[in-house]
């Protein structure tokens, strides 16, 4: 089993299906998490390599769960890649302003993003 293991957090359960059908014959370990309620525990709990982040989520959003990872000893240098349908500039450099590694835009083209990914963590 690879050491590559990839956080998915989203509240979408088709996106978090989409990343793991992706992601999981390259070789990654995959561990989907529904919404950002409980994700930053979970971060701390599994320790994974990358963190791919929602930013619109209801109860706990993006914004939240990435400030508590970036604040957090256990957990602020695993790189962070933003998935979400807010593409405004303002958005796009405060994401990059409060720690995350990458940006992306939903829709997104899952190739590229397996490319980000292998780019920062390496292949499995």
């Amino acid at each position: 089993m690879s050491d590559k293991t990839i956080l998915l957090i989203d509240d979408d359960e088709l996106v978090l299906k989409l990343l793991d059908i992706n992601f999981r014959p390259r070789g990654f370990n995959v561990v989907g998490f529904l919404g950002g309620e409980g994700a930053f525990e979970k971060a701390r709990e599994i320790k994974p390599s990358l963190i791919i982040l929602d930013i619109m989520m209801p109860l706990v959003d993006g914004w939240a769960v990435l400030e508590q990872l970036k604040q957090d000893e256990a957990t602020r240098d695993i790189p962070v890649i933003v998935l979400t349908v807010k593409g405004s500039p303002a958005d796009m450099s405060k994401a990059m302003d409060m720690g995350a590694y990458r940006y992306v835009v939903k829709p997104f083209n899952p190739g590229i993003l397996v490319s980000l990914v292998e780019e920062t963590i390496g292949t499995p």
